[in-house]
């Protein structure tokens, strides 16, 4: 259960830092995939964190590829984390509409229309 906790506060901060990468240059935008997957590659081999080893699996016959398949597990829980929490953090826009807030707020608008 500790390593889910892992996995997923490392899922988190690869998602953090590909949104740090959409802002500093605007042409990640459309690599998002990509450098969502290298950031988690690079943070998996750099905590050598394995998700056999964390889970007690085992069987693999090299190391390397247990590590590489965490970052690209990272990476692909990053991407689906930025969806998820991109469709919460809309949902004020559709419950808090800006026009209706304006038509509420001013009379006259609503005279006019």
């Amino acid at each position: 259960m500790h390593f889910f906790a892992l996995f997923l506060f490392f899922a988190f901060g690869v998602m953090g830092l590909t949104m740090l990468g959409e802002r500093l240059y605007r042409r990640l935008r459309e690599g998002r995939a990509f450098v969502s997957l290298g950031w988690g590659v690079g943070l998996a081999w750099l905590a050598n964190s394995s998700m056999w080893s964390g889970w007690a699996i085992g069987g693999l016959r090299y190391d390397w590829v247990g590590v590489t398949v965490t970052g690209l597990a990272l990476g692909g829980s990053a991407l689906l984390l930025h969806g998820v929490l991109g469709f919460f953090a809309g949902l004020h826009r559709k419950f808090d509409d800006q026009a209706e807030q304006l038509e509420r707020s001013e009379p006259e608008l609503r005279r006019i229309a």
